[in-house]
């Protein structure tokens, strides 16, 4: 067992739950083979970073098997919004005794294993380390110690959400720090932006 513990978090791909900013904008199978390309590469890059061990954090928690496919550890998520299963993931790696834990999302094309390694380094000096996306929310989220309160009244899925989420830091006595700038996969210009134009075609 590493110090590190490094979450992919992820949603089982059903065109009702993922990518979902990009319905009628793509048609639906080629939205799910799009989530899955992403979370495939995003495991193949990150499973195996030195110093830290790798989860899959899942929903619905009805999903194991499919996620069992990876090789990695598993957190079945329970049911809530996004800050309540980023909240339950952080408290499950804690409790089995890392030091350090960054959590990512599963649509990052640009995310590496340097700066996941950057997070760490940063919460040697830092209670938070934040990676900003840049549509005004964050793609990483890291933390030394389980903090709630970054989990709470914070709007996600919005322009908003890294802004609340370090004023809920701040207020909390939290020192926070940031890694490079990325963009997610939310929209059709994030699709095109990234490459992906082949994805969005019929």
């Amino acid at each position: 067992m590493n110090n590190n513990a490094l979450i992919i978090i992820a949603k089982f791909p059903e065109k009702e739950s993922v990518k979902t900013r990009l319905k009628g904008l793509m048609p639906d199978l080629k939205r799910l083979e799009l989530y899955v390309s992403l979370l495939e590469h995003t495991v193949q890059k990150l499973k195996s970073i030195p110093g830290a061990d790798t989860f899959i954090a899942y929903a619905p928690a009805s999903a194991g098997e499919y996620f069992n496919r990876f090789g990695t550890r598993l957190i079945a998520l329970p049911e809530g919004d996004l800050g309540v299963r980023m909240f339950h993931a952080f408290r499950e790696v804690f409790h089995a005794g890392y030091q350090k834990a960054a959590l990512v999302g599963a649509d990052i094309p640009d995310l590496s294993a340097p700066v996941i390694q950057k997070a760490f380094e940063l919460l040697s000096d830092n209670d938070v380390v934040y990676g900003p996306a840049r549509d005004g929310g964050y793609y990483l989220v890291g933390m030394g110690k389980l903090i709630k309160e970054v989990f709470e009244d914070v709007p996600w899925s919005s322009d908003q959400t890294l802004k609340k989420s370090l004023e809920q830091a701040k207020k909390s006595g939290c020192s926070s720090a940031f890694t490079e700038t990325l963009s997610d996969i939310d929209t059709i210009e994030d699709v095109r932006r990234a490459g992906l134009e082949d994805m969005a075609d019929p």
